[in-house]
């Protein structure tokens, strides 16, 4: 099946994003009571998730696309991180007199 593509971020499938809930539940501990969002009258609460992506409402594909950016963004700042990691290796290699290669 191919990835549904966004705004230029290719979107988790229903069966990730639902796993990802969980994982904030299960092992990160949050509370299903909790607040996830708030929009004037409208709450939305962690333990409506799974049942907002299941149902595949404007929420839950909302969130899918939410937790899709999420992902994006995090790979993105890696990759970012370890170009830096190797500018300051290179550069670390030159100021110690061992050449660059």
């Amino acid at each position: 099946m191919d990835a549904e593509v966004h705004d230029d971020v290719p979107l988790v499938s229903k069966e990730e994003a639902i796993a990802e809930v969980r994982r904030w539940l299960d092992l990160d501990g949050v509370d299903p009571e909790g607040i996830f969002t708030a929009s004037g009258d409208q709450i939305v609460r962690y333990r409506d998730l799974i049942a907002h992506l299941e149902q595949e409402t404007p929420d839950g594909n909302l969130l899918r696309f939410a937790i899709s950016r999420g992902r994006m963004m995090k790979t993105d700042r890696r990759r970012a991180q370890q170009a830096l990691f190797q500018i300051r290796s290179r550069n670390e290699i030159a100021k110690n007199g061992q050449g660059i290669s």
